[in-house]
């Protein structure tokens, strides 16, 4: 446990180093299967609608905290692709599409951003589970279970396909295979 909190310490350090975009994109992990968490996140906003956030309407804001406590927001990315992607440790399908989601981002490069959004569940279960499946993409805490609830995520995994412009592109209940995941990001604006 000490040894992972040293890793995670000076992948913070790192990564608080680094100029550039941070405001724009979130750092990546340095070392693929070593899981980055950000362990605290809450809702801004609704985005302008109230149901379940549908295909144009923009994807409602939440942000986060990344371990060096630098905080990011889901509007921040604009100009990059996103999946959204709602889980939990205990959820079989969850599991199952990880390494999926995993293979597709590694093979798009920088193109699209990942951020898994953890169902209600306290970080300390998350980077466990992420070094486990050897998970590389951020994963985002929500214990409060507000930004899931926003997002219509009672089954899981749901997942949102988010354009460039902020617009949700798909939204998807249920288990992503590798090529469905690969077709659809392609689509995406």
């Amino acid at each position: 446990m000490m040894r992972h909190m040293f890793t995670l310490a000076l992948a913070a350090l790192a990564l608080a180093a680094c100029g550039g975009s941070a405001a724009t994109t979130p750092p990546q992990p340095l070392v693929a299967g070593q899981a980055v968490v950000a362990s605290e996140s809450k809702l801004l906003d609704a985005g302008g609608q109230s149901g379940i956030p549908e295909v144009g309407q923009a994807a409602p804001d939440f942000q986060y905290t990344m371990p060096d406590g630098t905080t990011h927001r889901l509007s921040d990315l604009r100009g990059k692709k996103v999946l959204l992607n709602f889980w939990a440790t205990w959820c079989g399908p969850c599991r199952s599409e990880m390494p999926d989601i995993q293979k597709a981002i590694d093979e798009n490069g920088g193109a699209v951003v990942v951020l898994g959004v953890n169902k209600a569940e306290q970080p300390e279960l998350i980077a466990p589970f992420a070094d486990e499946l050897k998970v590389g993409f951020l994963l985002i805490a929500n214990p409060d279970d507000d930004i899931p609830s926003r997002y219509a995520a009672i089954n899981l995994p749901t997942s949102y396909f988010i354009n460039t412009d902020g617009t949700i592109g798909l939204r998807k209940t249920g288990l992503m295979s590798y090529s469905f995941i690969k077709a659809h990001l392609d689509q995406l604006k």
